[in-house]
């Protein structure tokens, strides 16, 4: 079990392009790809305010944070074990909402049956009615259909019995933490803000399956990199004292 000694609060919703602009009006989170379009169509646009920023390195969300600390007092990303810690709200399943075959329509914004509307076709294209298995070729369970093809504004979906959105899907998260092998410690390094380190995302993505996105799967990505599929969300130290246990399964 990994115990997580300080309280803290986390944002209901990850960072939108419009409240990350205020930060940096030159970002452009752009567009994501379309299968098949032709070469004058940008693709479906993932720049619009409601949307979670993406595109934007571990750097760069951890510049928001220091540049949000001058409203926000020890505004930073959330610890790996923080993370986690929100995301399951308690549930010891796979899942906040269930296991990996339940429902995620209503909780989640993963890779879906909507995936077939990237498959496109023409001049000002359109999606293709029934794209075929190389036309619609992305890891998709069809079973379900959130609606969305692809980033949703954020807070669209339920949130998890702590109140949170978008924990599973949407887009994944930077934390704080390097990305080294269990088990977790605190203290041996991985939350130094130093370093080249790769470092640890969460969450999965609307491109993602629920097994990509359950509250324990990690990925890592160098501190530099600015991934299509990557955002962030803040956390600030809470003054009152507590502790809590995370139990990783």
């Amino acid at each position: 079990p990994v115990r997580i000694a300080e309280p803290f609060w986390l944002s209901k919703t990850e960072v939108t392009n419009e409240q990350y602009n205020r930060f940096n009006p030159e970002h452009n989170s752009r567009y994501i790809n379309q299968h098949h379009k032709d070469h004058t169509t940008a693709g479906y646009p993932a720049n619009m305010p409601e949307q979670p920023v993406i595109r934007i390195s571990w750097h760069d969300a951890l510049a928001f944070c220091d540049w949000l600390s001058g409203e926000a007092p020890g505004a930073t990303l959330p610890t790996e074990a923080q993370w986690e810690w929100a995301c399951r709200a308690g549930s010891a399943d796979m899942l906040s909402f269930g296991g990996k075959d339940a429902d995620f329509s209503a909780c989640a914004n993963l890779a879906d049956a909507s995936m077939r509307l990237l498959a496109v076709t023409g001049v000002n294209p359109q999606p293709i009615p029934n794209p075929n298995e190389y036309q619609n070729f992305l890891p998709q369970d069809a079973r379900f259909d959130d609606g969305q093809k692809i980033v949703a504004p954020v807070g669209l979906y339920q949130a998890n019995p702590w109140g949170l959105h978008d924990m599973h899907g949407n887009v994944s998260e930077w934390t704080l933490s390097a990305y080294k092998p269990y088990p977790y410690c605190g203290d041996d390094g991985r939350n130094d803000v130093n370093g080249a380190a790769k470092r640890v995302v969460r969450g999965g993505s609307w491109r993602d399956r629920p097994m990509r996105a359950r509250s324990a799967f990690r990925l890592a990505y160098k501190p530099w990199q600015g991934v299509f599929n990557v955002g962030f969300r803040v956390a600030i130290p809470c003054e009152e004292k507590g502790e809590a246990t995370l139990a990783r399964q």
